[in-house]
Order: C-alpha cells, then structure tokens, then sequence
C-alpha cells in the first residue's frame, strides 16, 4: 500500500448490550440503534466522521458458527473473549480493498483467513431501513491469543457514516490511538508495521509506538502504562498483548470535563489529557486528548 491503513474502528465486547449503551451515553457519547450480525452479534456504533467505536455483544448464541484454519468466526471470538472479561476484543482497520489487504499480508507472513463478505439492514436517523454492506479480512498473532483484527471494506458508505450520529455531547470528534500491554513491548513493533504499512515506528525503553494513519499504536510494558494512566487498574492476567486503553480526539476538554461532571463520572486530568477508567468505558481506559485539526 502507498500510505499506512488507519484506525476504521475499536470492537468493545460487553456482557450488557444495553448498559454498555447506557454507559455510553453517560460518557456523552451519542449511539446507533441495535444493529444485529447474521452470526449471532448485535451492536451499538458510537460514530465519528471518519472511524468509531462498536459496542459489541453476543445476542444468538445459537447463530455462531464455528472457526477453523481456513474461516474465522468473529462471534465465536467475541464470545471467547467475554469468558475473560468486557473489552477491547479486536482492532479494526481501514481500508478500500480487503482481498488486497489478504494478499499484501500473506506476502508479509502474517497469519490471515479467507475475506469475509456480508451484509446487514441498518436504521437510518429518521427511522428507515437500509442495507450496509461490507468485506473483512482476519489477521490473528499467536502472541496475541486473546485479540485480532481485521481490515473492513465498505460497499455502501454513504448508507452508513451518518452526520446524526456524529454529534457527541462531549465533543468527541475521532479515535486515534490503542494502548496493548505486553511484558516484551518491542517482539510486536515488526508485526504491526506488517499490518499498517507502516515504517514509522518509535522505540523506548517502556514500549514500542507504531503510526497509522491519524493515529498510532501503541503496546507498553505493564510499567509503561501505569506510568501514562495512573488510575488504571492492573490485576488481571493475561495471555500476551491485549488492549487497555483507547484515545479519543476532543474538541475542548473542558467541554469534557462538563459532561463527565455533569453525569457524575470520576475522570483523572492532566495538562494534556483527561482519563477514565475502565469500568466506564466496558473493560477500556478513555483517554480525551485535544484535537489535533
């Protein structure tokens, strides 16, 4: 690819499809109405301009079907996960040709599944139905057994980015940047500059910063992100890398700052940054950051 693929949106999986919506909208985030997945999930889209946030959960469990070397069962994964804990389950990243992106990281060496093409209805703002309609390609990490990700291809985006959707009450605008935490940060630099196309990385001594269009990646030690998000916690053991923390552009952060006061959520702030924690924000950190337009 000529430039790095960027952030298309976070899956979130959670146990309470509706809390989680209500967590939410507490948060000041406006949602989509239920959307419904032909493989047993359901979800709620918290939308930006160019990217967003998907609230996940399994509704069917009598609809998953099953994964093998060849196909990969995204509910089946999601489900998988939740016997762990809510989070953030997979990263999901942009795209304009997903069979490409199979073909590109095959070259690379990574371990990809067969491009997936669906389709679903989807309710628009004023209440009418309509068809979305994608193609997925699954990359996973045997050192990231836990999580995976995938590239989304859009058939019908003007069915889907709706500016209704895209008014949040604090001021939130995009995603863009993840946080993974891993006790060997730097064994995952080679392996997301394969899946964003990236040459662009950073190397410290607490981590490894991969750069993706308008955003970055970024897996730390577990001294590493106490460090940047002091309030977080950390008592649960892993299996490899797995995602902690997502930042979100904000247009003001005292406008945040107000919404999260006004709901009655307890916030951390710093000069540059206000943090949640994760039992707000469904096993995820929310780290606010000024908007960089």
């Amino acid at each position: 690819m000529s430039a790095p693929r960027g952030i298309d949106h976070l899956v979130i999986a959670v146990n309470d499809l509706a809390a989680a919506r209500d967590r939410y909208a507490r948060l000041g985030f406006c949602t989509t109405p239920l959307g419904k997945h032909p493989w047993g999930t359901g979800n709620h889209l918290v939308q930006f301009p160019k990217n967003f946030i998907e609230l996940l959960g399994v509704i069917s469990p009598d609809k998953l079907d099953s994964m093998n070397g060849e196909h990969f069962s995204f509910g089946v994964h999601n489900q998988q996960f939740l016997r762990r804990r809510e989070g953030m389950s997979m990263l999901v990243l942009s795209t304009e040709d997903a069979r490409a992106d199979a073909d590109e990281w095959r070259a690379r060496d990574l371990q990809v599944y067969e491009p997936y093409h669906w389709s679903r209805k989807a309710i628009l703002p004023d209440g009418s139905e309509t068809t979305v309609a994608f193609t997925l390609t699954f990359v996973t990490n045997p050192l990231m057994p836990e999580i995976a990700f995938f590239t989304c291809q859009q058939h019908n985006p003007e069915a889907f980015w709706k500016p209704e959707y895209q008014v949040h009450t604090n001021g939130a605008m995009a995603v863009c940047g993840v946080t993974l935490v891993d006790e060997a940060p730097a064994r995952h630099g080679a392996f997301f500059a394969s899946l964003v196309g990236s040459t662009e990385i950073d190397q410290a001594s607490d981590g490894v910063i991969v750069h993706c269009a308008g955003g970055v990646i970024r897996v730390l030690s577990p001294q590493g992100f106490a460090a940047r998000y002091p309030g977080a916690k950390s008592d649960y053991a892993a299996e490899g890398a797995v995602f902690r923390a997502a930042s979100i552009e904000a247009a003001d952060l005292d406008q945040v700052a107000r919404c999260l006061e006004d709901n009655a959520i307890a916030y951390s702030r710093s000069g540059v940054s206000i943090q949640v924690a994760q039992i707000h924000g469904c096993g995820v950190v929310l780290e606010f950051v000024p908007s960089q337009a």
